[in-house]
């Protein structure tokens, strides 16, 4: 049966073939449970909840598969066990320093991101309190330019985009020079 037949058996109601057929994907998904910690008996719960899930999917007028059956049923399991996973360990209460070696946490420290970011701040620090007050409104608040140029008394939006760009050429010009001195 090919995974159309399938399909369509599943939307006329037909269940009987298509869910025996898509019992051969049972070891596959029970060997891959099993192999990240699960058992036998939450392979086969979440195997059963993978069908059901897959069964709705099909059943719903927008689905359109885009793999094979087997795959899509396996990345449904796949999904639920670990979902199932994440509740389970967030129910375990644990002691950090069971749960995290810190030497792991270094790793995601980006030293080189963390120097051009206070290079940045040290840039905008040395700018005009307008051009930093322009920087903070535009870049944080995401603030209109109209808005901007109302608040900082500016007499026109162009003025105030006028005036954002000088403060940009500043801020590059000084990043330049920082860049040299090293």
């Amino acid at each position: 049966m090919t995974d159309q037949e399938i399909l369509l058996n599943i939307r006329n109601g037909n269940l009987n073939k298509p869910v025996k057929m898509l019992y051969n994907e049972f070891p596959k998904i029970k060997a891959g449970i099993i192999s990240a910690g699960g058992d036998a008996e939450t392979a086969e719960e979440l195997f059963h909840d993978a069908l059901i899930v897959l069964i709705e999917k099909v059943n719903h007028p927008a689905f359109e598969l885009k793999s094979k059956l087997s795959t899509f049923l396996y990345g449904i399991a796949r999904f639920l066990w670990m979902n199932a996973h994440r509740k389970q360990a967030r129910n375990n209460k644990v002691d950090w320093a069971d749960d995290i070696e810190f030497s792991d946490l270094l790793g995601l420290y980006d030293n080189e991101r963390e120097e051009k970011l206070l290079a940045m701040e040290k840039i905008i620090a040395s700018l005009s309190v307008k051009c930093q007050s322009i920087f903070e409104r535009f870049y944080f608040k995401n603030e209109s330019m109209d808005k901007i140029a109302k608040a900082l008394g500016f007499s026109s939006v162009n003025s105030a985009k006028t005036q954002k760009y000088k403060c940009m050429e500043q801020a590059i010009k000084l990043a330049s020079e920082t860049t040299l001195k090293r």
